[in-house]
């Protein structure tokens, strides 16, 4: 729990730390995805009339009117709104300087006022100071807000006549993010020691006037993210169309535009002609207009459709408590592979809630949680890293003399199995002795039995190795090995007694190599049998090794001493020769009870393998099996004459002397089973 809770820490600090700097680069533009995949269609209640760039060619063609217009155009499309029952009109204009034709600004200043329901933009950057008439668009009241923008100086404000007129007006002006996308909208400003509402809240307290602010999540500096809509969702008219449609209105004739469409609705009229210089890019809309943003963040209001951005030490905590079970549950999983996948289905699942999360109305920042998970991700599968790295080069270290290199390259692709305990395994153990090596070493000088001992002892582990074999132990001459594990084998006793055989015909060329030297030769038992044992690292911590115990080994053990009783190389138990005989020609040899063991057990002499046979072993074999089965019969007799038939064949000269001895000492209860009480 300490190693958790210290990289937990580590990982969060780092995760702090890089947080704020990729935030800065990415977030928004992750901010813009999910707009982007949650947009939805906009609400049919507030309408767009745009002043676009067919309406100002419309008019420059038709009737010779070049922009800017005169404001009676203005005034038409106010007096065909008001006609059609438009609930709400704001004309996102900058009206700050009197119209080029004499009564004009008075013409529009008639319709605002007969309509009764038109907005005006205000901006507080320049122009004249705050009036009366302006006044009385401030707030009489407005929530407690701790980073109010407050505007000093100057302001921006519709002509006096027209403000006057104006059911009310807000403040028009956005900022951007750094990257000069429009995300959100600041929905109070502060000036002069009043607060004025943005030109969407002012429509829609007047829209709406059960409008609670307390129910508004705004930021504590006023603002609040966009809930954006679909691009071109809102429903919208060219300017050109209202104008003409009072035009044919006071003509008696039928109006393009039907009054029914704008009947309850609010309608938001602004430029979206490239040069009249009001582009606002937004993450739905590279090209959109300031008029958009307005009437978006007007539909948010009315619909109660609000991004509510979770507080920071929120988000920091999200991200601690997820790194804090992500560094818990991470180190459980064994295979790397599996972990890294899990990571990465964890990251989007994180990356799919953030989203979900959205949708439902809540802004989570997903860098410093998405950096979060990475970096305990990267952290982990570092530790994992280096502690295989660790593993493997201690495997390498205790078991490269003891094992073939593809054999070690194998257990290294899973260093885990090789914990400090043992498992139960079905194993074929070797264990193989020299002849005479006693009487040898007696004769000789110490430094020239260990030079033969050596050479002996490096060209029979050569072959063991190069069969896959694991060589455990040397004790003095003696060797044993053992296959099936680390690594699970179905050829295990085949590879064991296909080695057994190599070595006996390296131990011929040794003994070639002796002779000539003027030493004598040499003699090589091999015991080999199968079974299942406990295998491990058996030991304490400080100082255990690989190996294998259990009553297969023993018999292994015994096995080998046998080869000395019927004159043999290589003996193999019953097991063995089952799991073998598919590979190898075995030669049934005998039923015996070993020392220490009362369950009679079938030995085997191995042969060869069945890929070099030699041409004469198929016939003695089968009439040294017919003897087996007289002599097992209890027929000493019938037995003997076979075996003494064999001549050449050492194990059937000694059944034979057996026979002839049982044939002198009748058994009583026969089983056909031989007792040795020697090892």
């Amino acid at each position: 729990m300490k190693r958790y809770g210290l990289s937990t820490a580590l990982i969060f600090a780092v995760t702090f730390f890089l947080g704020g700097f990729f935030s800065h680069l990415y977030e928004a533009k992750i901010y813009d995805q999910k707009v982007l995949l949650s947009a939805p269609v906009a609400p049919d209640d507030v309408v767009l009339a745009k002043i676009d760039q067919g309406s100002i060619d419309f008019y420059s063609r038709e009737f010779n009117i070049s922009w800017p217009w005169p404001r009676s155009l203005y005034a038409r499309a106010v007096d065909y709104l008001a006609a059609a029952g438009a609930r709400a009109v704001a004309v996102d204009l900058v009206l700050s300087e009197p119209g080029l034709y004499d009564g004009e600004d008075e013409r529009l200043a008639a319709s605002i006022q007969s309509s009764g329901h038109v907005f005006l933009p205000l901006f507080f950057h320049q122009g004249e100071d705050v009036t009366e008439a302006v006044e009385r668009f401030a707030l009489p009241a407005a929530p407690q807000l701790k980073r109010l923008p407050v505007r000093q100086g100057p302001v921006l404000l519709p002509l006096p006549s027209l403000c006057a007129a104006a059911r009310g007006g807000g403040n028009a002006q956005a900022d951007p993010d750094r990257d000069h996308v429009y995300r959100r909208i600041r929905h109070f400003v502060g000036h002069g020691g009043k607060i004025y509402p943005s030109l969407a809240l002012a429509m829609a307290l007047y829209a709406e006037p059960r409008l609670d602010l307390d129910d508004v999540p705004f930021a504590a500096d006023g603002g609040l993210n966009l809930r954006f809509y679909r691009k071109d969702s809102f429903r919208t008219y060219a300017i050109s169309e209202l104008i003409q449609s009072q035009v044919r209105r006071d003509a008696g004739e039928k109006p393009i535009v039907a009054p029914a469409g704008l009947k309850g609705r609010i309608v938001v009229i602004g430029a979206t002609a490239t040069g009249l210089l009001d582009n606002r890019a937004t993450p739905v809309n590279a090209g959109g207009s300031g008029f958009e943003l307005h009437a978006t963040a007007l539909a948010n209001l009315l619909q109660r459709d609000f991004i509510r951005v979770a507080p920071p030490w929120a988000q920091w905590l999200l991200v601690l408590l997820a790194i804090a079970l992500l560094n818990l549950f991470l180190p459980r999983i064994q295979a790397l592979t599996w972990q890294l996948l899990a990571a990465l289905a964890i990251i989007l699942l994180a990356l799919a809630g953030n989203f979900i999360l959205f949708r439902a109305g809540v802004d989570l920042d997903f860098i410093p949680l998405f950096l979060g998970l990475v970096i305990c991700s990267g952290y982990d599968a570092y530790v994992r890293y280096q502690r295989v790295r660790r593993e493997k080069k201690f495997i390498e270290g205790a078991f490269k003399g003891y094992m073939s290199d593809s054999l070690l390259a194998e257990i290294k692709k899973n260093p885990g199995g090789l914990h400090l305990g043992g498992e139960k395994k079905r194993v074929t153990v070797f264990f193989s002795d020299l002849a005479g090596f006693t009487s040898l070493s007696e004769k000789l000088p110490p430094e020239e039995v260990v030079r033969i001992l050596n050479t002996y002892l490096e060209r029979m582990t050569a072959e063991i190795m190069e069969g896959d074999g694991f060589v455990n132990k040397f004790e003095g001459d003696a060797i044993m090995a053992f296959w099936g594990a680390p690594l699970p084998s179905e050829r295990q006793a085949a590879l064991a007694m296909r080695a057994a055989l190599r070595c006996q015909e390296k131990l011929r060329e040794l003994n070639d190599e002796f002779a000539d030297a003027g030493l004598p030769r040499l003699g090589m038992r091999v015991g080999v049998n199968s079974g299942e044992v406990i295998v491990g690292n058996i030991g304490s911590r400080r100082r255990f090794e690989y190996t294998v115990i259990g009553d297969a080994v023993n018999l292994a053990s015994r096995l080998e001493g046998i080869n000395k009783q019927y004159g043999t190389r290589v003996i193999c138990g019953s097991l063995a020769a089952q799991m073998a005989a598919g590979e190898m020609i075995l030669r049934r040899l005998d039923r015996v009870r070993v020392k220490g063991k009362q369950v009679p057990e079938e030995i085997f002499e191995v042969v060869a393998a069945r890929d070099a046979m030699p041409a004469h072993v198929p016939g003695r074999l089968t009439e040294f099996e017919k003897g087996l089965r007289l002599y097992f019969a209890g027929d000493f007799a019938a037995a003997m004459d076979v075996f003494l038939a064999l001549a050449d064949d050492g194990p059937a000269q000694v059944f034979a002397k057996r026979c002839c001895w049982l044939l002198d000492n009748p058994p009583e209860n026969w089983d056909g089973c031989w007792t040795y009480t020697e090892k």
